[in-house]
């Protein structure tokens, strides 16, 4: 099934329809994280299972060839192991996001994940001090949870991936961090840029998040250089981050735009399609039987640094995108898609 899904990644590129899309199935979630205000939503939410079916293929029709299931906390939803199902049958490459290890120790969840043709189980992981990250997320003994988890991971054929928010308490020992994920088993790390969201449906931000701009700027040089060590399977982009440097020193001079509303693209749990979590634009419902392919038209953006939809846009831009492609599969990281 893998090399079936990696044979439409390719054939969606070299076609010109490669998407990419985060589908948030739920904002109910067990964390209560500082610098994300969805857990506070009311009421809660919990898509369709058969509208969430049909969205899928409609995703896979608009040239999705990898879907990340996301929340809230994706986990809680009771039809998550149908909506991997559906996104691995109709080839797509896949990974659920987790914000709560407990969650990965219940209901054999993660032998169904694997059957069901999970690819990457992607863990929230914020710092390499249990105490910090126990606080950061409002879960007590959340490290233990997770190192459980991940003895339990290790049986199966899954990957896995910590999903590293830059924020006030490791952007200067990021390091660190990368030690213990990888210590504790991790495959990859992925890091993620902060950021603030103008969107009603998915606000993110906070003061936990309020790093100056030179702050941010010395963390993705120092992500830069651990990248370049190649000893934690870090899967962003070298040239994407030093890209967001560029950003935010000034957008003008950042060379690769974001494609987001156009090759990557955000569902939410209304079913409606955003450019990106970050933007509150909306660019129709992916259920309306008017919505077509033509619709993901928004042209480049510089209204984000958004990470995964920045780094993502960078591999979809023509010649231009030949470096990072090179940079990925010379650089001894093979990415988790």
């Amino acid at each position: 099934m893998a090399n079936s899904k990696r044979l439409n990644l390719v054939k969606k590129y070299l076609q010109g329809r490669l998407r990419f899309t985060e589908f948030a199935i739920t904002n109910a979630c067990i964390a209560k994280c500082s610098f994300c205000d969805i857990w506070k939503q009311q009421p809660k939410i919990f898509v369709d299972k058969e509208k969430a079916l049909r969205a899928i293929d409609r995703l896979a029709d608009f040239g999705v060839a990898h879907l990340t299931i996301t929340g809230g906390e994706p986990l809680l939803h009771p039809d998550v192991i149908a909506f991997v199902e559906r996104a691995a049958a109709r080839g797509m490459n896949n990974a659920v996001l987790n914000a709560a290890p407990i969650l990965l120790t219940r209901n054999d969840i993660l032998k169904r994940l694997e059957d069901a043709g999970c690819d990457v189980l992607s863990v929230s992981f914020d710092s390499g001090d249990p105490i910090i990250m126990a606080e950061s997320r409002k879960i007590p003994n959340i490290m233990d949870e997770m190192a459980r988890a991940m003895e339990m991971v290790k049986r199966t054929g899954l990957k896995t991936m910590a999903s590293v928010l830059i924020w006030n308490d490791n952007y200067d020992k990021l390091e660190e961090v990368c030690v213990r994920a990888k210590n504790m088993g991790y495959d990859y790390i992925a890091f993620n840029y902060p950021t603030f969201s103008e969107s009603k449906v998915y606000p993110l931000g906070g003061s936990a998040v309020s790093l100056s701009r030179e702050d941010v700027i010395f963390a993705l040089g120092e992500a830069v250089k651990l990248r370049k060590t190649g000893k934690y399977g870090i899967i962003n982009s070298a040239l994407s981050m030093r890209n967001i440097i560029n950003y935010l020193r000034d957008p003008k001079t950042a060379a690769f735009h974001c494609l987001g509303g156009r090759r990557v693209l955000f569902l939410d749990w209304f079913f409606d399609i955003h450019p990106c979590m970050q933007l509150p634009r909306t660019l129709g419902n992916i259920l309306d039987r008017g919505m077509r392919e033509s619709r993901l038209d928004m042209p480049p953006c510089t209204d984000s640094n958004m990470s995964w939809y920045r780094d993502l846009s960078m591999f979809m831009q023509g010649p231009r995108s030949v470096p990072v492609l090179l940079e990925s599969l010379g650089g001894g990281v093979k990415s988790f898609i």
